[in-house]
């Protein structure tokens, strides 16, 4: 029976207790920024947008790949997750399955995980994923038929054998966990219980997601249901968000290799480093990173591109440091 849930952990690490962390726990890499789907709440497939923010969108190079995955035996520790995804969708990649091959060869323990739409999970390809060792699929639905496909994406779907394929992959998983999830303007009320009953016996996790304004500059209030309820379902935060946790535990590369603030940065306004001329371990433990950083103690992203105009943490905060924050910055003051 599959547990409905929002994929956050129940049992997170107090940050407050552990940072600066000189290993990151996750590892976020652009495998594919660009996405054979056009969700109305998504602006990576809005050319228009992507041209007047001068971002480009891509695959990743396998030998980058590579690199940046050999780069991880610089660090102390183990990173917990290695996430093959960024933005866009990472199938379009052809050569996912060895890249999470190659991932899991140099680094076992580690939890590697993908997200997908969906529409180009054959049967050939989820052979070659779970062969490969994939621990986590994490699939976006957008809703319980091809109309809200069309609607929603702008593409046209067979409904049965996309359902087919996903069940397909459910039953030859072996390890491999799955999560499900669908967003709350995709599905009605008595959609929503499909869903959960539709994929019940199959999937670990089932959600459905609320869609609240996540990317800075690309406005979706108008399609929120409710914009006073955040991500997982709780209030929306009352007061502006002091400090964002994101950049003192996660890592995030695009195809090109440049280490962006977070994941959430489509329109690409930060540069922490580039993973072609450094090290990783140099970069996350560099100046501009703990500069990054500071700045955030410091209470001053509204002040920064894109956390000027970003939400995200008020409708789906998972850690709270703003009560550490002045005792946190002055760890971080001998940092480079």
């Amino acid at each position: 029976m599959a547990k409905i849930t929002n994929k956050m952990s129940d049992d997170r690490t107090r940050l407050e207790t552990v940072i600066p962390l000189e290993t990151p726990y996750e590892l976020q890499l652009a495998v594919a920024s660009v996405c054979n789907f056009k969700c109305i709440y998504c602006p990576i497939h809005n050319q228009r947008l992507l041209k007047q923010a001068k971002a480009k969108k891509g695959v990743m190079d396998y030998a980058l790949f590579t690199k940046i995955i050999d780069d991880l035996d610089d660090f102390p520790d183990k990173i917990k997750t290695l996430r093959l995804m960024r933005e866009g969708e990472p199938f379009l990649n052809r050569r996912l399955a060895d890249m999470v091959r190659y991932a899991k060869k140099k680094q076992p323990a580690v939890t590697v995980d993908t997200y997908t739409n969906g529409s180009l999970l054959t049967p050939e390809v989820s052979d070659a994923l779970i062969a490969a060792g994939l621990d986590k699929l994490n699939i976006s639905m957008q809703g319980m038929n091809a109309g809200a496909y069309k609607r929603l994406s702008g593409v046209d779907i067979d409904f049965d054998s996309y359902v087919k394929n996903i069940i397909y992959f459910c039953a030859h998983r072996k390890q491999c966990r799955v999560f499900i999830k669908v967003p709350d303007i995709g599905v009605t009320k008595s959609e929503e219980k499909e869903f959960f009953a539709l994929f019940d016996k199959y999937a670990d996790e089932l959600f459905v997601e609320r869609i609240f304004l996540a990317w800075p500059n690309f406005d979706v209030s108008h399609l929120q249901k409710d914009m006073t309820v955040g991500y997982y379902g709780q209030p929306k935060a009352e007061t502006l968000i002091k400090v964002c946790t994101l950049p003192f535990y996660d890592l995030t590369v695009d195809y090109k290799g440049i280490v962006t603030a977070c994941s959430i940065d489509w329109e690409e306004k930060t540069n922490l480093g580039d993973v072609k001329k450094q090290r990783l371990y140099e970069i996350w433990n560099g100046h501009k990173f703990n500069d990054f950083r500071r700045m955030q103690l410091r209470g001053e992203r509204y002040r920064h591109a894109p956390c000027d105009k970003c939400w995200s943490l008020e409708y789906c905060k998972a850690d709270d440091i703003d009560a550490y924050s002045n005792k946190l910055l002055e760890k971080f003051r001998d940092l480079p």
